[in-house]
C-alpha cells in the first residue's frame, strides 16, 4: 500500500471480536445455516466483531470456496452492525492475495493475515508478504501473530515498521507473551502509532486490557458471548477488580473443559466448543474436520455434566446483569 494513502474504515475496532468456529456437516463441508443461527446469537450478545476463518474455524481445512462462503454468510448476516474480519492467511503469499480478494469480494470489512506457515522466513520477506497483500486490496490489513503456529515470528520492529508505512491498522497477539504485547503497546505510544492490538489468549484478557490492548479475540466468545462483553465493558469502565472476577470465572471454565478431553490440545479446543455448542442448540452438528479429534463417549459425559451447565450459568448471570443494568 502507497505510504501516506488515507484509509476510512467503516468500523472503529475495539471490544470483543468473536473467532468463530465454522459448523460443519458429516461431510466435513461447511453447514451454513448453523453458521448463521451461530453468528446471530453472537451478535445479540453484544459482540463487537466477527473474526472469520481463523484458527478455531479451522480456516486449514476449508478450501477457497468454503472461505468465501464463510464470509459472504457473515457479511449477511451482521448486516453492517458490526465489522467482519476475514483470516486470509496461507503458506505462500499468492495464496494468501487469492483468499484475500474472494474475501473483500464476499462483504469482508476487514483483513488479517497470519504469517506463511511451513517454511522459515526471514524478516524481509514477512515485510513484503504484508505489503503485497495490503497492496491487492487496497488498504492496511491485520496482522495475526501465532508463531507457535508458523516458522516465523514478526518482531515488534517489524510490527512498528508495518504500522508506519500503513500497511497495518491492526494485530491480533495470539503468541501468549505478555513481555511481548507490552513491549508493543508501549512503543506505539511512544511512537505515536495507531495500531489496534487484541489478545487472541483465552487467558490473558483482563491482563490486556489492562495493559492499554483495544480488545480481545478469546475464541471462549464462541461459547460465553455475553460473559466477555460483561468482562470488556467493566474494564473499560475501570471497574478491575469486576473483570479480574469475571476473568476467573473463565479460567475456571477453562479448568473444566480441560479436565474433561484426554488431550487437552490446542485443536481439542475446537471440537470442544462444537460439542458444547451443538449441546446447546445453537448448532446442528458437532463435526469437525478429519483429523481433529472428537470428543469419546467418557469426555463427552464429562462436557455434559460439567462444561455444558456451566456455559449457560456464566451466559443466564450476564444476561441478567446486563438486563438489570438496562431497567
Amino acid at each position: 500500500m502507497p505510504q501516506g494513502e488515507v484509509f476510512m474504515p467503516r468500523h472503529a475496532l475495539h471490544g470483543i471480536i468473536a473467532p468463530t468456529v465454522s459448523p460443519m456437516n458429516a461431510a466435513g463441508t461447511l453447514d451454513r445455516s448453523s453458521l448463521e443461527r451461530h453468528l446471530t446469537t453472537l451478535i445479540d450478545a453484544g459482540v463487537h466483531g466477527l473474526w472469520i476463518n481463523g484458527t478455531t474455524g479451522e480456516f486449514h481445512a476449508l478450501d477457497h470456496e468454503e472461505r468465501t462462503l464463510a464470509v459472504a454468510v457473515a457479511a449477511k448476516t451482521a448486516g453492517g452492525r458490526i465489522p467482519v474480519i476475514a483470516h486470509v492467511g496461507d503458506a505462500a503469499t499468492a495464496s494468501t492475495v487469492r483468499h484475500a480478494l474472494a474475501a473483500v469480494d464476499a462483504g469482508a470489512d476487514e483483513i488479517a493475515v497470519i504469517a506463511p506457515y511451513f517454511a522459515g522466513y526471514g524478516r524481509e520477506e514477512l515485510r513484503d508478504h504484508y505489503r503485497a497483500v495490503a497492496r491487492a486490496v487496497g488498504f492496511p490489513v491485520i496482522a495475526y501473530h501465532m508463531p507457535q503456529l508458523t516458522r516465523s515470528a514478526l518482531t515488534v520492529d517489524c510490527v512498528l515498521d508495518l504500522t508506519r508505512e500503513g500497511v497495518l491498522r491492526g494485530i491480533k497477539d495470539s503468541a501468549g507473551d505478555m513481555t511481548w504485547l507490552r513491549q508493543l503497546l508501549n512503543r506505539l505510544d511512544r511512537h505515536g502509532l495507531d495500531l489496534r492490538c487484541f489478545t487472541g489468549g483465552s487467558s490473558l484478557t483482563d491482563l490486556s486490557l489492562y495493559a492499554g490492548a483495544a480488545g480481545a479475540t478469546s475464541s471462549l466468545a464462541n461459547v460465553t458471548p455475553r460473559h466477555l462483553v460483561a468482562l470488556y465493558e467493566a474494564a473499560r469502565s475501570g471497574d478491575w477488580p469486576r473483570a479480574r472476577m469475571l476473568q476467573e470465572q473463565l479460567e475456571e471454565l477453562l479448568d473444566l473443559m480441560r479436565a474433561a478431553r484426554r488431550e487437552p490440545t490446542l485443536s481439542a479446543i475446537v471440537s470442544t466448543f462444537k460439542f458444547v455448542l451443538a449441546a446447546l442448540g445453537r448448532i446442528d452438528d458437532a463435526h469437525a474436520a478429519d483429523p481433529l479429534a472428537r470428543p469419546d463417549a467418557e469426555e463427552r459425559r464429562r462436557l455434559a455434566a460439567t462444561v455444558v451447565p456451566r456455559v449457560r450459568e456464566l451466559e443466564a448471570a450476564a444476561h441478567a446483569k446486563e438486563r438489570g443494568h438496562d431497567s
